[in-house]
């Protein structure tokens, strides 16, 4: 009786305390990789400003402080890139169906490899942002509201991955004990969903095009410069950073395009399945009976009884 007792007390807990704290925790780390891109395109803007000017940013001249300004950019880069790129990939090779999404995930790494990853990039985030801020100071990129909404579903749809591949695991792992397969909820995805929208309407979609903007500006500015004088005394190359940060926005507009496609087709196919379905009841009406008929005659003929 102890025992039962004891156990209803632990699922009430779990109910009411731990399934709370696990979505809240789920969805604030989910919330690092939107805000990696905000960082990149703050570090992108703030690099070109600082170039023009021609006067570099303060920094403190402690050893640990300059290892983490110049190793937070690559920790971020490389992470934003790897699973950026196995969202269009898995994106372009998984099939258009509605089962859980989790099962679609061919690779997930080690629950130490994700605890270690989801650590490098908090910190490195929290770092990063706490060092720099927009000022005004923001390179945009005119983009029309069908591009924006493209950007924001691919960016979504990365989030989601870095949720299901880096966060889910660790989450999983310290509050569940083991359970790493727990499907996902209904509830968890419309939370990440609110999260993302509301980071993007609060800052990315203001920030976020300094990612493009960026090296535009500096084609558009060097252009200019040639075609007046020809003398070109500040340094306006497009270097390997402003390409990277332009492959990584148009990567996540690729992604958003394949999701909506898939989504739309996915969309269509449900609704041709509906139509013809409507259209033949009959059809399935008589399969039934035919199935039914035979397996009544099959016990006739083996004499079978209920």
């Amino acid at each position: 009786m102890s025992m039962a007792g004891g156990g209803k007390w632990q699922r009430e807990t779990e109910q009411l305390v731990v399934k709370p704290f696990r979505l809240v925790t789920t969805t604030l780390l989910s919330l690092l990789l939107p805000l990696s891109f905000l960082l990149l395109s703050r570090l992108s803007s703030a690099s070109f400003l600082f170039s023009l000017i021609k006067s570099p940013p303060q920094t403190d001249s402690s050893f640990l402080f300059s290892i983490l300004r110049y190793t937070n950019p690559a920790i971020l880069y490389v992470a934003v890139s790897a699973i950026s790129v196995y969202t269009l990939v898995l994106g372009l090779t998984t099939k258009i169906t509605a089962s859980d999404p989790n099962s679609s995930i061919p690779f997930s790494p080690h629950v130490t490899m994700a605890w270690l990853t989801l650590f490098l990039v908090q910190i490195s985030v929290g770092l990063g942002l706490e060092g720099t801020s927009s000022n005004g100071l923001i390179i945009r990129s005119e983009r029309n509201f069908l591009s924006r909404l493209v950007f924001f579903c691919g960016l979504n749809e990365v989030m989601l991955l870095w949720c299901r591949v880096i966060v889910r695991p660790v989450v999983n792992s310290t509050l569940i004990s083991g359970q790493h397969g727990r499907e996902e909820t209904v509830l968890e995805r419309v939370a990440l969903a609110v999260s993302c929208g509301t980071l993007w309407w609060w800052k990315l979609r203001d920030e976020i095009e300094a990612l493009v903007g960026v090296a535009e500006t500096k084609r558009a500015l060097l252009l200019l410069l040639l075609a007046n004088d020809g003398n070109v005394n500040v340094s306006l190359d497009v270097g390997t950073t402003d390409f990277v940060n332009w492959w990584l926005y148009y990567m996540v507009v690729m992604i958003g395009m394949v999701r909506i496609v898939k989504g739309s087709l996915w969309f269509g196919m449900i609704l041709l399945f509906e139509q013809g379905s409507r259209r033949n009841p009959r059809g399935n009406a008589s399969a039934t009976h035919v199935s039914t008929t035979s397996s009544v005659h099959y016990d006739a003929e083996g004499d079978t009884k209920v």
